[in-house]
């Protein structure tokens, strides 16, 4: 009797846990498929890389610059990666960036005070991004098309308004620690410090915020959205001012930083803007997008510029990289989804 009684429950036994070869290859996929984990892991690699090539890359003179210049691509990449995140996609800020810099410089040539110019620069940033949102939401014109358009426009307008020769003349006193040509503390300059405080207020409307959770369930689902009462167009348009508002901010901040406006500022800053949203894990379908993604991305952006300067390539090679760059990151981020669908049909019972 006991022996039977022993039988029959080494057989219902529950099964042995899996083997660790399977358990670590589980764990490896897991992390792999968290977004962000490819910028990371390219940083890394270039910061392994770099040394080899050049002493200067590791050096506190070259990441202090490295930091300067990531500002304005980062200011972007926050705005951008709200946009994506809803679904969206703002092909605009660059050009925003030049005109609102256009506007800041020729405010305070006319005699502007300068917090007016600098208030009525971000204002035209902010008006750009609402009527994208507009466009998009109440004409029914794809983001793509409506933001493309904007592109156009605001290039061509800062064009036909410099005559094609650059702003100058404009710098104040306080206008060169603005910039951050003066550090308002040691080494820390108003760009940094304004970078660091609008990545934690984004970061913190995002995710502590009802309307940070409304911009996730728009971009992840439009229409459950809508059905739960989420106004979807207001989140949308919102996104845009934001993404204007900031770009704008960007642009009055490179002004102060290079003293001048000319007629092509803020050509190619989209393609890093989307790039680096990308790659710190803002999906392109929308519902997906980290402000400290947005950060990294910047970074990583910044320093493949940083990389081709130090060894001495060509400068013309960065829109080439970038490129590469955004068109790798698109492949990762398929990779990714491809990678969290099989792993949610093995977690499957």
């Amino acid at each position: 009797m006991s022996t039977s009684t022993t039988t029959s429950s080494s057989r219902t036994r529950a099964p042995a846990s899996p083997a660790p070869r399977n358990q670590l290859r589980h764990a490896v996929q897991s992390v792999a498929a968290r977004p962000g984990t490819g910028v990371v892991t390219l940083l890394v690699i270039i910061c392994i890389v770099m040394p080899l090539r050049t002493s200067a890359f590791l050096t506190t003179d070259n990441w202090y610059n490295l930091v300067q210049q990531m500002v304005y691509v980062a200011l972007l990449a926050i705005g951008m990666t709200i946009v994506l995140i809803t679904g969206g996609i703002d092909l605009s800020v660059g050009s925003v960036l030049g005109l609102c810099a256009g506007v800041m410089a020729s405010l305070i040539n006319q005699g502007v005070m300068f917090i007016w110019a600098l208030l009525g620069a971000v204002a035209a940033g902010a008006a750009l991004g609402l009527i994208n949102g507009l466009v998009i939401t109440k004409l029914g014109i794809p983001d793509f098309v409506a933001t493309l358009a904007m592109l156009g426009v605001g290039s061509g307008l800062l064009f036909l308004w410099t005559g094609g020769v650059p702003f100058i003349g404009y710098m104040l006193p306080n206008y060169y620690r603005l910039g951050g040509a003066n550090p308002i503390a040691g080494d820390l300059t108003f760009p940094i410090l304004a970078m660091i405080v609008i990545a934690l207020a984004a970061a913190l409307l995002l995710r502590g915020t009802a309307f940070g959770r409304h911009v996730y369930s728009v971009g992840s689902n439009r229409d459950a959205a809508r059905l739960s009462g989420v106004p979807v167009d207001r989140v949308r348009i919102a996104a845009y001012v934001i993404s204007g508002t900031l770009a704008a901010f960007a642009g009055v901040l490179l002004a102060g930083r290079t003293t001048t406006v000319a007629p092509t500022t803020g050509s190619g800053y989209e393609i890093q803007a989307i790039a680096a949203a990308v790659i710190g894990g803002a999906a392109l379908a929308g519902g997906r997008g980290r402000v400290l993604g947005a950060l990294l991305g910047a970074l990583t952006i910044t320093v493949a510029s940083n990389v081709i300067n130090l060894a001495d390539v060509d400068p013309t090679w960065q829109s080439v990289v970038v490129g590469v760059i955004l068109l790798l990151a698109v492949a990762l981020d398929r990779s990714v989804q491809h990678l969290h669908r099989v792993l949610g049909h093995s977690a499957t019972p």
